[in-house]
């Protein structure tokens, strides 16, 4: 043991002071390379390619298919890429790869979990990709703490940073999310990367959705559909009736288009009414909001002759896809009078509208990209609120109301 003590600068030392050169705005013309891939959804979520030489933070939920979508950069991209994987050997890569029938030209495997010996690696063989799934098991030798601690985990992805400054490697990192669709771990390290992906779904379907949290280069207004097939990951250019679980007219059932960013998708709202056996009756709501569900029952039996207050109220999006906006509220509100007055709701017909506590018209916000959407398909009629400006279609008959009374003559 040997005592020593730490040198403090004093307040009135100089300690490695340098002035540096200052740089005017327009006379800086380095461009961001972009490196586009044969996924055109991905091209899409992130605007115009992937940004050569960034830090992009995948996460999502386990079992998702995170570690897929990432080793199928393999046979979306032509680049030269390193898969470092710190959970399954080369033999469980090899078998992946050859399920998703990605080309080995360009893709080399690395089973490892230890940075130090990971960057090393990606110094003496250099890639444009390098992707590390997943951080979470990934450890240093330089710091203290077991895999996925919040010291390893900050300074793995410091070491990863200084990697891609100084080598201009693009990276992806690996990471999962918790419960409430939050990156587990320390905050910081949505502050450390350039780009947030948040790769959703039901483990149960077949459809997910690429959403970008955060992006430095470009806004964070789009997202990406695949579905899961024998092959992997394929882009589903063409959502139309993906999210809607038959074409046939049934009672509780009514459509409507929903805006994922800037990307209209047609969804089906489901409810059920049955009379209740207990004093209270019960409301359950799964993938919309439940206090959206109550305020549309206390509309309806506010201002319409549909009573619900002795009636069990059960709400759906089918698909499970999670709808937090506001204009999917008239066809919910449908599809329950729909159920409780036993009224087949044509499959031809589409419903946008937000509902408020005394059913005010408010504005709407991209309706004419809506009816867009709808007239590429088979509906013929749309409602809608009765707005200042008249919109007309002549593929789609365009049907205003005022007043939620008016929705119960509609069906």
């Amino acid at each position: 043991m040997k005592e020593f003590k730490e040198h403090k600068a004093k307040s009135w030392e100089k300690v490695k002071w340098e002035e540096k050169k200052l740089q005017n705005i327009k006379n800086i013309t380095v461009k961001q390379n972009r490196i586009l891939s044969k996924s055109s959804e991905l091209n899409t979520v992130i605007w115009g390619g992937i940004v050569q030489g960034s830090v992009i933070l995948l996460s999502g939920e386990p079992g998702i298919w995170k570690s897929t979508l990432a080793i199928q950069l393999g046979k979306w991209l032509d680049e030269k890429i390193i898969y470092v994987s710190g959970e399954e050997t080369e033999y469980q890569l090899f078998d992946r790869c050859n399920r998703l029938w990605i080309k080995w030209d360009n893709l080399s495997l690395l089973s490892d979990n230890n940075l130090e010996n990971v960057l090393e690696t990606a110094k003496k063989n250099p890639s444009d990709f390098l992707i590390v799934d997943s951080i979470s098991v990934m450890h240093s030798d330089n710091q203290s703490g077991v895999s996925g601690s919040v010291g390893q985990v900050r300074y793995i992805t410091e070491k990863l940073v200084e990697f891609w400054k100084t080598t201009n490697t693009t990276i992806f990192i690996i990471w999962h999310i918790t419960k409430d669709w939050s990156l587990a771990g320390p905050k910081t390290l949505e502050h450390m990367v350039d780009t947030v992906l948040y790769f959703t779904g039901d483990k149960y379907d077949n459809l997910r959705i690429l959403r970008t949290l955060k992006n430095r280069f470009w806004p964070t207004s789009e997202v990406a559909l695949y579905k899961m097939e024998e092959e992997g990951l394929v882009d589903l250019k063409n959502p139309w009736m993906e999210f809607v679980n038959s074409e046939d007219s049934t009672i509780g059932s009514s459509l409507s288009i929903t805006m994922e960013w800037t990307r209209p998708i047609v969804v089906e709202t489901e409810s059920l009414t049955t009379y209740t056996k207990f004093g209270l009756p019960k409301r359950s709501a799964r993938w919309v909001n439940s206090s959206k569900l109550d305020l549309i029952i206390a509309v309806l039996w506010k201002y319409t002759s549909v009573n619900l207050d002795s009636h069990d109220v059960y709400a759906n999006i089918a698909r499970w896809m999670r709808i937090d906006e506001p204009w999917i509220d008239l066809s919910l509100a449908a599809s329950i009078i729909s159920s409780k007055t036993n009224k087949v709701i044509p499959k031809d017909t589409i419903f946008i509208w937000e509902i408020s506590l005394t059913w005010k018209v408010k504005n709407m916000m991209y309706i004419e990209k809506r009816i867009k959407e709808a007239n590429k398909m088979w509906f013929k009629k749309i409602i809608i609120p009765k707005l200042t400006k008249k919109i007309a279609s002549k593929e789609i008959e365009v049907i205003e109301i005022s007043w939620v009374a008016e929705l119960v003559h509609k069906i």
